[in-house]
């Protein structure tokens, strides 16, 4: 395929998933407003599995078409980081907004289940070796004992908050359209994953980060878009869920990339490179950052003070990834 109409599909790619993207949030928040069905799980479990279809098919491809395991590792983890990066950028935006807002005290224990899965990840990438079990690694299946453990403790039953009403779509209509939208996105993406390994030939990166880079940032997208537009409405706990529930759904994207890695030519999914070992340090540090920032939001008393601090807190997120660009451009030297 001719150099320029690879960066004209990209970029295409990535338009169509914003669009995505804008819809699934409204229709989400429609769906949160007009059902009995909880902000945390709405967007913690149903939009987050959406959102993060990117990351399960472009991982899948990798491993099965494009014969680019290293990419699988790269592409969660910097997916991760991102979100949280994104997610403290949106907060920052929006700050009127979450003033007098307070979030599910469900993320706390969402957001240890995250942490353990960056112990177990850590586990993969470094003893990796001494943990296999025929193709794959021992940690994966207790990635996916965590994320049910997650799914089954996610509040069902309707909060406190609640979105805009859209009173021009019925339960039904949202629904629907939901559906449509997450099976375009299917398509988009394993699109995404072809063009991203071209991308990285021409310009000579590695696949780890690739991964990190240009599949982590686009498939990131339909989080950091549905989000805003949660926020945007009002639906801050909704928000909340998407991210840290596309986290936790990614590091399940490992044990299914891993167990699925018995194709012919496929490498080990937990594969230790420079790029992975900083991503994976500082998407923890950026997760236990978001956890400080939900517990000094939570609190009773809601002074100027507080609040300066959680905003303060926010911008660690965006610092880490920042700092993981640097580093990974040769800038900062480590």
């Amino acid at each position: 395929m001719p150099e320029p109409l690879i960066y004209i599909g990209y970029f295409a790619m990535v338009a169509l998933v914003v669009f995505l993207s804008i819809k699934l949030g409204k229709y989400v928040d429609v769906i949160d407003a007009k059902s009995n069905i909880s902000g945390a799980f709405v967007g913690g479990i149903m939009l987050a599995a959406v959102t993060s279809l990117p990351e399960l098919f472009t991982s899948l491809s990798a491993v099965w078409l494009v014969k680019e395991s290293s990419m699988v590792v790269g592409n969660i983890l910097g997916s991760d980081l991102i979100n949280l990066a994104f997610f403290g950028v949106i907060l920052l935006i929006f700050g009127r907004g979450l003033k007098t807002k307070k979030f599910n005290k469900f993320y706390y224990g969402a957001l240890f289940v995250a942490l353990g899965m960056y112990g177990l990840t850590a586990l993969g990438l470094y003893l990796g070796e001494y943990l296999q079990l025929g193709w794959y690694t021992a940690v994966s299946p207790v990635i996916l004992v965590l994320y049910v453990l997650f799914v089954s403790k996610t509040p069902k039953t309707a909060d406190a908050e609640g979105g805009k009403d859209d009173d021009r779509l019925t339960l039904k209509t949202a629904v629907i359209r939901f559906c449509v939208c997450a099976v375009v996105l299917i398509g988009a993406s394993v699109c995404m994953t072809y063009l991203t390994d071209m991308v990285a030939d021409k310009i000579g990166m590695t696949g780890s980060f690739a991964g990190a880079l240009f599949l982590g940032v686009a498939t990131s997208l339909p989080e950091l878009i549905s989000s805003s537009t949660l926020c945007y409405r009002g639906n801050f706990n909704a928000a909340a869920g998407n991210i840290i529930g596309s986290n936790v759904f990614n590091f399940m994207i490992l044990f299914v990339a891993d167990v699925f890695s018995f194709m012919p030519g496929a490498t080990n999914v937990y594969l230790l490179n420079t790029d992975s070992e900083w991503l994976l340090i500082l998407g923890a540090i950026a997760t236990a950052a978001t956890f400080g920032m939900f517990v000094l939001k939570n609190r009773k008393t809601q002074s100027t003070g507080n609040f300066v601090g959680v905003q303060a807190v926010n911008t660690v997120s965006p610092i880490m990834y920042v700092i993981y660009l640097l580093i990974a451009c040769g800038i900062i030297i480590v």
